[in-house]
């Protein structure tokens, strides 16, 4: 397929040039056939050897290539430059073709040394410095691949760093070489700099980015401003990349594939890449924030909101996370209605929308993680207990707003439940969407008796919304695959068979979903959380008919039957069996598997006896998930693993065997794994908090001390107290029982912080936290939740912010120090002595020490109230007027 351009790259064309290579290719693949045959018409009669045999077409070509250099009659001199001019055209294709193929990969990029046209005297490194920090920017750029799977793929290199030549007039016996093999392309970019300042605060410092494409001299220009010259160097790389990822082969992979040869935002892949880096390192809430960032600049990419709700089911947001899959599964192109229509389709139906991706396989590949994980929180029962609960949202308007999509997506689920008195007619369609209304509506908090049975009802309409979602895609997944796969198939044994070709080890296109994971949760895992919640609502006295008798309409295969009562390992042997028809290698259908084995720990008594025997299965497909060699070297994520799945708690339960499995797959300087409490996701942001405010005590200690040490500009000591109010208001926010579980006052203390607090911030090593530590030990890890939860709730009236009270709380006393400053401003004061920088340096490092002392529990909460009580208040009155001790003199 030739590297075409597309409507959407007329019409936002990138400033470089997009490489077609595989044109340049074929086109000198041409040329050469030409000429051969050519060569081959001027050897007739003139072989280079006698005989015949299969190698009599090589001999006349080998005779014509000859007879273009010998002086001989028979070939006219008009077809022998003729002869010289298609070589020499040969030639120039092949070189565009390899600088064309060097441009999409990208080749080696060449940064040149950065120019200075700054004023003399600029406060700055040395160029050669600034040089290196760019280079090494550049050369730690990554590109982090969407997941949206418990594993991650390590990050893929994006650019290959190389020196220019420097040609010497006085040394050109070893330069000459060097230019004679600069006829064969080695590089398709140039990175070059000129270092700029202005006066304009506070971004003085800039530099303009030149980034030159070889590739018919393409070349983009752009000027960018940091408060300093880290900030410079850190724009300017993101820039650069940016530019030139539309335009290699990164730019055709997720989730880029949509700007190929188009101008990418900068901010934009500087979102996702800081949102990506953020979610690895367990810092939830700032790549919730970052992801947000992202999905307001591409609001229309698939992989931007998978990732998203992936995040928000990460910090027990279940129900934010189902919001966002929801609003998201109609970005293939099809409407809400059309989608609807697709996902109950009925049996008897012959109509095209069936074969909607054997048109668009591309479409299905973009929507293909997020619609698994849609139909795979649909069928926990974590969201079901959420959405009765109404928790599980930030907001709490985002049950009501999700009510009528899902009435409008799944009302065929209850066509035959019985809960108005009545069966409900499968033509009653209105009946339907009232009944699933109600259903829907009913919450814990208007429950007035049976509020188990009300949760049941929500279960099952999820679970069976979740099992027609699993149903559909996996008969998708059938016919893209077969226009999807089998040409790149192809292409991997070609590969196989070229000696050239440097890895050799993966036949196909494999995606991270297999249709042996398709066929385990369609046949499995989806008809077991059926049969268990069909189960407990027999128990609750409703009128439920065969668990899948529902699905008869939709589907030409026969029901699995599960029996939930009577299951037993042997019946779980035996269904993995028949749905383990694949023989690739792969981790995601054992994990899976293991799922279903920790599932069945759940049933009743008379399964009881079997309950060890289900979580060594479960057990030993977890160890083959894990040491099971993964597509493009993914991991399974130990935090998923270990603390966060749903489906695992019944196996977490079981703790000598599981504990031993995680300490065999996961070492760790951790003595135990601690898996009781972290499984509870309501103690989750508790915790979190926690942590996050004995972290924040530790770096604020650290800035006062090293702020003690000279007197300061009163406008700098302005600022000092400027961001130490609203550092305590962004606590008091955390501390606030009414604001439990708002992630963004959590990001709003840490952007005041690191940027208000450098560099020590950044040199803190447990700042900002992850959300579940792995081998970090905190102190709130030996507190139960309601002691956490106490200490908070005596912070909280420690630190309230409120103007009514005394200057005793550090909120009332920094903001009286910022009125007593720009008072001493006004009156001509230009500086605060060294002395009064000690005391009030002093004071707030005791007060962040000790309340850092008590969250670690090594001091008690009398200790730091007695530590606010000292720290300085400001006054303008003569030092033989004042009595108080704690006043400081301005």
């Amino acid at each position: 397929m030739f590297n075409h351009r597309s409507d959407n790259e007329r019409g936002l064309t990138a400033p470089l040039p997009a490489p077609r290579f595989i044109a340049w290719w074929v086109w000198s693949l041409a040329g050469l056939a030409g000429l051969i045959v050519v060569l081959w018409w001027a050897g007739r009669g003139r072989p280079a050897w006698e005989g015949g045999g299969p190698f009599v077409f090589l001999a006349q070509v080998c005779g014509g290539l000859g007879a273009m250099f010998r002086a001989e009659k028979g070939v006219p001199t008009g077809a022998r430059l003729a002869f010289f001019l298609a070589l020499l055209q040969l030639l120039y294709l092949f070189w565009r073709a390899t600088r064309a193929a060097l441009a999409y990969r990208p080749g080696p990029v060449d940064v040149q040394p950065l120019e200075d046209a700054t004023p003399p005297g600029t406060e700055k490194p040395s160029d050669a410095d600034l040089t290196a920090k760019l280079r090494q920017r550049l050369s730690e750029s990554s590109m982090y691949p969407p997941s949206t799977l418990p594993a991650q793929a390590p990050a893929e290199s994006f650019l290959e760093l190389l020196g220019d030549i420097q040609i010497d007039p006085n040394k050109l016996g070893t330069a000459l070489p060097k230019v004679l093999s600069r006829l064969r392309p080695k590089l398709a970019y140039r990175v070059s700099g000129i270092l700029q300042w202005r006066e304009a605060e506070p971004d003085q410092y800039g530099m303009t980015v030149t980034v030159t494409s070889f590739l018919f001299g393409g070349s983009r220009a752009m000027s960018v401003w940091g408060t300093d010259w880290d900030d410079v160097i850190r724009k300017a790389g993101i820039w650069v990349v940016s530019t030139m990822l539309p335009v290699t082969r990164l730019g055709r992979l997720p989730p880029w594939r949509h700007w190929w040869g188009r101008e990418l935002n900068a901010d934009l892949y500087q979102a996702y890449q800081e949102a990506t880096e953020a979610n690895h390192a367990g810092r939830l809430p700032e790549a919730l924030e970052k992801y947000f960032i992202a999905v307001e600049l591409d609001p229309t990419n698939p992989y931007l909101r998978a990732e998203l709700a992936e995040t928000q089911e990460k910090m027990g947001r279940h129900i934010d996370a189902l919001d966002t899959y929801q609003r998201a599964l109609s970005l293939d192109g099809e409407t809400a209605g059309d989608y609807q229509r697709r996902l109950w389709q009925t049996r008897w139906n012959p109509h095209w929308r069936r074969l909607r991706y054997l048109r668009h396989p591309r479409r299905y590949r973009d929507l293909l993680g997020l619609r698994y994980r849609n139909s795979i929180i649909l069928g926990t029962q974590r969201a079901a207990e959420e959405w009765y609960r109404r928790a599980g949202a930030s907001d709490d308007r985002t049950h009501e707003g999700l009510i009528p999509v899902l009435v409008e997506r799944y009302w065929p689920a209850v066509t035959d439940l019985d809960y108005a008195g009545r069966v409900i007619s499968e033509s009653e369609r209105e009946g339907a969407k009232r009944s699933l209304t109600e259903i829907l509506q009913k919450s814990s908090s208007t429950a007035q008796h049976s509020f188990r049975n009300e949760e049941n009802e929500v279960r099952l309409v999820f679970q069976r919304a979740s099992m027609q979602e699993m149903t559909r895609l996996s008969a998708d997944d059938a016919w893209a695959r077969f226009v999807i796969y089998w040409p790149t198939w192809l292409w991997s044994w070609a590969r196989t068979f070229w000696p050239a070709a440097y890895l050799q080890s993966v036949h196909g296109a494999q995606q991270s979903i297999s249709r042996r994971t398709f066929r385990i949760n369609r046949r499995v895992w989806a008809p077991l959380r059926l049969a268990w919640v069909s189960s407990e609502c027999s128990r609750g006295n409703q009128q439920i008919c065969e668990p899948q008798r529902w699905r008869r309409r939709y589907t030409w295969r026969p029901a699995t039957k599960l029996s939930w009562e009577g299951l037993t390992v042997r019946c779980l042997d035996s269904k993995l069996r028949m749905a383990w028809t694949s023989s690739r290698r792969d981790w995601l259908p054992h994990y899976n598997a293991a799922c279903i084995y920790a599932i069945a720990m759940n049933a009743p008594s008379r399964a009881e006896n079997c309950k060890e025997e289900l979580a060594e299965r479960a057990i030993a497909h977890l160890e083959k998930a894990v040491l099971t060699p993964k597509w493009s070297f993914a991991v399974v994520e130990r935090t998923w693993m270990v603390k966060e799945d749903p489906d695992l708690i019944p196996l977490r339960d079981n703790r000598p065997l599981f504990d031993s499995f995680v300490r065999t797959a996961y070492p760790s300087v951790e003595g135990s794994v601690r898996t009781d409490s972290a499984n509870d996701f309501e103690e989750q942001p508790l915790r979190y908090d926690y942590r996050l405010l004995e972290e924040t005590a530790k770096v604020m200690q650290q800035v006062w001390r090293q702020r003690s040490g000279e007197s300061v500009d009163i406008h700098v000591a302005i600022e000092w107290l400027q961001v130490e109010r609203d550092i305590w208001e962004s606590i008091y926010q955390i501390v606030d029982p009414d604001r439990r579980g708002e992630w963004r006052d959590r990001v709003d203390l840490i952007h005041r912080i690191q940027v208000n607090c450098r560099p020590v911030s950044y040199s803190t090593p447990g700042f900002p936290p992850p959300m579940l530590p792995n081998d970090t030990v905190y102190a709130d890890r030996d507190l139960t939740i309601s002691q956490i939860d106490g200490r908070l709730k005596a912070l909280d009236s420690d630190v309230r912010s409120s103007t009514s009270l005394s200057l005793d709380t550090p909120y009332p006393n920094s903001l009286e120090g910022q009125r007593i400053l720009r008072n001493a401003a006004v009156d001509g004061v230009a500086r605060l002595d060294l002395m009064a920088v000690r005391r009030l340096s002093t004071g707030y490092a005791a007060a962040w020490q000790t309340l850092g002392d008590w969250l670690a529990s090594e001091a008690s909460e009398r200790l730091f109230r007695q530590a606010l009580g000292k720290v300085p208040q400001l006054t303008r009155r003569f030092f033989w007027e004042v009595t108080d001790g704690r006043k400081v003199q301005v």
